[in-house]
Order: structure tokens, then sequence, then C-alpha cells
């Protein structure tokens, strides 16, 4: 393991800190410099912005005279850093760059830091994808001037800084600006955590298996992993090369209000080659204080992922667990698939704070407590073509997965499928398709009236009759009145999608298939559909009532010595 920088209190260990010093430069509002076009010799710290336009960020173009622009900009950001703060290590702060609307590359005094997303002619759109890059050890310039330069492209609608933090933070500011707090960590308690750490380090690396499931908690979950699947993950791993490597990097301990330690570390896994099997990612480790195990964070929104054949790489699915999942063992719940917009990703729900908006859905509606599951749909419009194989992925892959790790009610009358525009083409089109799978479907400001817009001349032919209305319009009343059907779209809507909703209200009505429509005034945004998330869900609620359940009786010990989110 990297030693962390040292800090002011308790000595640190050999494996962690108590936590990094306080620090942080905020880098939003104005000071910045900003041009359209594109030169790489932008990045260099000498060029002369002084042409440049004076600007702030974030700024979001979509509410600024660039709203129709597509195509590179470059912001750029002289600023001048403190003398260096005791204990505080380049390594150690990380460059918090915020959303970019699509794609970016950052550099930090001359030097790439991070890229995310991509530029044409392999454009990739990540606008929801929050960045933080790692300075290596010499490139910050204390009590001196620094240039942060940030190349981006914008590809589609928006652009921009869709949203902060902008700045220079070290761990413990991104800790506080996420609202994770809690007190340094004692000697005492720093060396438990790190005894727990070095365990895992060395069964991983013996490849025994049985000491790794010793150091995680009987109720161990962590970003979805049960220990059972967490040990899958690890033989899966080990499979790949002769000897696995665990490594924690840059660990910081807190204690949190329940006095759990909370260790904030850069966690990897690499081959006996050094390739990294899995890329470093920042985590937060929670260990019980009292006895040497990882009792898993327990989160009820995350990202998930899985080698998925479908698509030939690696892919992501954001999850949703209601409040009642991590306090049960037994209970099972129905589970409504989101599928994104064009040009969208599952991480886009992150970014829309759908864990809370979710949990107040359920409380303010009294709807059914549901697992939901946000696909990487991409600009893919849930078909198989040779850009991607998004159907086969969903409806081969993630309903089967998801099943089979989640504790879900695996039949089609407690699955439902909901879509925000591209998506909710996708809703009607996947759920039409698969009547085996699913029975209720909701849409969201939806391209019913389109074809699939992707793949080569060929696919587009082949994939024509996947058109919602078209669908509804070649199924009989009884195939159509398997399902539950919600969908809206606004009178203003730029695509002409309002329409395309109303014409499928008269599609459904003509067959004689009851359904929830909405229309009325809005436009192509959120601001026009998140509201109605209370139709659609209760759509999806009023599904699953219909078919009532026979749960498992719980047991009578607490799941959890702890209270969880």
């Amino acid at each position: 393991m990297t030693p962390a920088s040292a800090t002011p209190g308790p000595a640190p260990t050999s494996c962690a800190t108590t936590a990094s010093p306080d620090f942080g430069l905020d880098l939003t509002g104005e000071g910045w410099r900003f041009r359209t076009g594109d030169d790489l010799a932008w990045a260099d710290p000498a060029h002369s912005d002084a042409d440049w336009q004076s600007w702030s960020v974030p700024d979001n173009w979509g509410q600024t005279e660039l709203s129709t622009y597509d195509g590179f900009a470059w912001y750029r950001r002289t600023f001048t850093l403190p003398a260096r703060p005791e204990g505080v290590t380049d390594s150690a702060v990380v460059a918090a760059i915020g959303l970019i609307d699509d794609a970016d590359q950052t550099f930090l005094n001359g030097t790439e830091i991070g890229r995310t997303g991509a530029f044409p002619p392999n454009f990739d759109s990540t606008w929801e994808v929050p960045r933080e890059y790692y300075p290596t050890d010499g490139l910050l310039r204390w009590g001196a001037t620094n240039v942060l330069a940030v190349r981006m492209y914008d590809g589609t609608g928006g652009g921009g800084f869709y949203k902060g933090p902008v700045g220079l933070y070290s761990k413990s500011r991104l800790r506080e600006l996420s609202g994770l707090t809690g007190t340094p960590a004692t000697p005492k308690q720093l060396a438990h955590a790190c005894a727990v750490l070095e365990r895992q380090h060395r069964a991983v690396a013996a490849g025994d298996l049985r000491a790794y499931a010793a150091t995680l908690d009987r109720d161990f979950f962590h970003q979805g992993d049960t220990t059972a699947r967490r040990l899958a993950e690890v033989r899966a791993l080990s499979g790949r090369t002769p000897t696995l490597t665990l490594r924690d990097a840059q660990a910081e301990v807190i204690v949190d209000a329940q006095g759990r330690l909370v260790v904030d570390t850069i966690r990897s896994w690499v081959a006996a080659d050094g390739t990294t099997l899995l890329p470093p990612t920042r985590e937060l480790l929670h260990l019980d204080p009292r006895r040497p195990v990882e009792l898993g964070d327990h989160a009820r929104f995350f990202r998930d992922d899985y080698d998925s054949t479908a698509m030939g790489r690696r892919v992501q699915f954001n999850v949703y667990l209601p409040k009642s999942y991590t306090r049960t063992v037994n209970k099972r719940f129905p589970v409504v698939y989101m599928l994104n917009g064009f040009n969208g990703s599952n991480i886009e729900w992150e970014a829309r704070d759908m864990d809370a908006v979710l949990d107040r859905l359920v409380a303010d509606n009294d709807l059914e407590e549901s697992i939901v599951v946000f696909p990487d749909g991409q600009s893919g419009w849930y078909v198989d073509t040779s850009v991607g194989n998004y159907r086969s992925m969903i409806t081969k892959e993630i309903v089967p997965l998801v099943d089979g790790a989640y504790r879900t009610i695996a039949d089609r009358e407690h699955r439902g499928v909901s879509g925000v525009s591209m998506g909710g083409h996708g809703a009607f089109t996947v759920g039409l398709s698969h009547p085996e799978l699913f029975g209720s479907i909701a849409s969201h400001m939806g391209a019913l009236s389109f074809p699939p817009l992707i793949g080569t001349p060929a696919e587009r032919a082949a994939n024509a009759s996947q058109q919602p209305i078209a669908m509804v319009n070649a199924r009989t009343t009884e195939q159509l009145s398997r399902y539950r059907y919600y969908f809206d779209g606004g009178d203003s809507d730029e695509y002409r999608f309002g329409e395309a909703a109303r014409q499928m209200s008269l599609a459904l009505a003509a067959k004689g298939v009851r359904h929830d429509y909405q229309g009325g005034p809005g436009r192509h945004d959120d601001a026009y559909w998140m509201p109605k998330l209370d139709r659609s869900f209760g759509l999806h609620s009023e599904q699953f009532r219909a078919h009532p359940y026979p749960q498992e009786r719980e047991p009578h010990r607490p799941v959890s010595r702890y209270d969880w989110p």
C-alpha cells in the first residue's frame, strides 16, 4: 500500500492516516477565460489567453447564447496556490472538475491529468460522470501561479460545465462537500483498520478465499455485493492471473457518528504482471470498530457491472434499492427498469439524485417499494445492431443477473419498464417484444413515432418495425391488454414527441385498450417529465399490487447492529 501523507494529530500507521489535512481551493465562479475552437497549444500555461472571453463556471450552455453550438471549446483558469499546507502532497489533492457536457481532456500546468468521454470521430457523451483527477507529485506549484486548461467537446444539446464542484481539494474536504463527516481515528483505531486491510491483502495474495471471507461481516453488503457475490468476483479475477494483488492507496480513516471506521481509499486489483484488472476506484469501506471485519456500506444507490457477452466488454448499470431492502433478509421486491435517453447512460440518474427522488416518491404517494435498475443504454435505441446489442444486453443478461443477485420477484407481473425520450421508445419496443418479461410500460416524452435511428442502412431497415405506434397497431387487443400503460408528452416538445404521445393514445383507444396518457404544456426537458414520475411509478405500483406476492417471514434477529440510510 502507498502511505498517505503525514497529518497533524495521531501518528500515521504504515497503511493509513487519520485523514488528509482540510484543504480546498474553490475555482467556481468568475476568473475563467473561454473560447470556442480547438488547438492543443492552448494547454500550454505560457499561452496568452488575453483575447479570450471572460467567463464563469458552471455555465451550462443550454441557458446561454451557446445553446445551439456543438463543437470544441476551451476553458482556462490561472490561479495562485498558497504556500504548501503542512502535510499536503500533490498526490493527496484531487482535481474535481464537476460535470462536463459532453467530453473533456484536462491539463494542469501543461500536463494532462485526466480525460472522460471521447472526442470525434469516436464521440462518447459522458455529461453525467463526475470528474475527479489526481495530479502527480511535483505538478502543483505551491505559492506560485498555476494554470488549469480544460478542452471540451459538446456533441448535442446543452454543453459546458453542467455542475460543480470545480476546484482542488483534499479528500477530507471532498467528504465534507458530499455530506460525510466524522472524527479523526485514534492510533488504536488506525491500527485496527490497517489490520483488517492487511488481512484482506494477504488472503487475496495467497488465493485463500476462506481467509478473505473471514474478513467480511455476516451481513456484509457493499455496492450490491453480498459475501457470496464478492467471493465469486474475486475467484473470477484470480482465474485471470497466477497471483492476484489487492491494493489500497492513500487510505484515510475517520470515525462516523455510530462509531464505525470509514476508510477512504483508492482500491485496485492487480495481476501478477502489474496489469490493473479493475481500474483504481475511490471507495469508502466501513469497518466494525470492535471486530476485524468489513461491514460493507449497505448502499442503496450504486453502480453495478459485469462482463457482457452481448456488448463484448464490461458494462455498468445502476441499482436503486428501497429503504426496507437492507433492513430485511427474506423480503422480495418488484423491479422497474428505467431506460435513459439519447446521449445518456446509467450515470445520468446520479446527476438527478434519483435515489432521493424515489425515496420521496414512495413516501409521499404510498407506492410499492421497488428495486429500480438503470441500464447503460448510451445512444443505442435498445435494439441489436453492429453498434451494440443493447436489447440482448438487457433482456438476456441484465434481467437474469438482477434476478440472481438481488431479492426480486422474478416474474412479468412484478417487472415493469420505464424510459425517457429514446428510453420511452425503448420501454415500448422492449416491453411489447417481451411479454414474458414485462407487465407494465411507461414512457416520458418518448420517441413513440420514430423507428430506431441506429446502425447500418441494412440494420435500420431490419429494425424499422420497432416503432412503438406501429407495434401497437400490429397487435391485437388481447395482446395489448396484457400490459398497463402510462405515457406523456408536452405540446411544446421540440421533437414533436407530445404529438406522438397523442397518436399513441388514439391507437390504443382504437383497440379498446386502457391506458394513462397525459399531454399538456411542456418542452422536452426534465422540468416537464420529472414531476410526472408519480404517474408512471403509480402505474407500476398498481400492476404489482394487483398480483399479491406471499413473503417469507423475517428472522427475529436484527439484520445489523448499525443503522444504515
